[in-house]
């Protein structure tokens, strides 16, 4: 028998049965509060789960086995900084609700939660593509996904029909470069620069897409909007690595002869949707 979650209130804690075996405790996060059309994202809990009794309808709680796990601890491998919701993931999910095009694929590297995915497929994005290195976050967003209406139910499909799906997440290692980014028109990086590794692997990937706008642009006789991927990427301002993926930007403009001018941290948050790239500082 497995766990059983009942689902009164879809804004309360819930147990999330995990593919590798096991439970975690995760809880709605919506991006507004007392907004019942707003996106929401989850994020792990270490609190213990909630079970329920035979007489009890508490809409919080959830099923339990007599087998059922009931550890909150993290899965083996798994990055417990991956399955929250930061300050720059709410700045990143408004700024997707104002400036996003519907039109775009939106690939967000690094996702974690997913807030700002599960926004832009609130938001009417053609399709979305939510990676991360770390699969149990994969799966909340997955979850959330799954009960906002975005994807069907994964269970059920092939990988065939899920890879056609309109919001599918992928394990993505940013440090690695054996493998090439999905196409999109829109990569988002909220808060990924937790290490010198990581913020040199995004640089050295944001680099690839770049370098393939350029030949987009030098093959195309009218550049427009549509012909280039952007890529919005937001950190806070005490994130130290963000300036060693900041100095390689600027060293791949320098080798390209581009403009290294507007590479640089801003406070504006209305980005240029022509423009390919927009580093937005946050100080949170």
């Amino acid at each position: 028998i497995t766990c059983t979650m009942i689902i009164l209130n879809p804004h309360q804690p819930r147990l999330l049965p995990l593919v590798s075996g096991g439970a975690i405790n995760i809880i709605p996060v919506p991006l507004r509060r007392n907004d019942p059309s707003s996106p929401w994202c989850y994020a792990a809990s270490l609190s213990p789960p909630i079970p329920l009794d035979d007489d009890d309808d508490d809409d919080s709680a959830v099923t339990l086995s007599p087998s059922s796990p009931t550890t909150t601890l993290m899965p083996p491998g798994s990055n417990f900084l991956a399955t929250q919701v930061w300050p720059s993931s709410r700045v990143a999910s408004n700024i997707v609700e104002q400036y996003m095009d519907p039109s775009w694929t939106v690939c967000e590297l690094g996702c974690g939660p997913g807030l700002p995915s599960l926004t832009a497929a609130k938001s009417g994005a053609r399709r979305v593509i939510a990676t991360d290195v770390d699969e149990l976050a994969l799966e909340m967003v997955r979850a959330a996904a799954g009960e906002q209406g975005f994807i069907n139910n994964h269970n059920n499909i092939t990988d065939e029909e899920w890879e056609k799906q309109r919001f599918v997440t992928k394990q993505f290692d940013l440090t690695s470069q054996d493998t090439s980014l999905p196409d999109a028109d829109l990569y988002i990086l909220s808060d990924v620069f937790e290490s010198a590794a990581v913020a040199e692997g995004a640089a050295w990937h944001v680099q690839s897409l770049l370098s393939d706008n350029q030949k987009t642009i030098k093959c195309s006789s009218v550049r427009k909007k549509r012909d280039i991927s952007r890529v919005w990427v937001f950190a806070q301002s005490d994130r130290a690595q963000r300036d060693g993926f900041l100095r390689k930007m600027r060293e791949w403009y320098d080798d390209e002869d581009g403009d290294r001018r507007h590479v640089g941290w801003t406070m504006d948050h209305a980005p240029d949707c022509d423009n390919e790239l927009w580093l937005f500082d946050l100080d949170e």
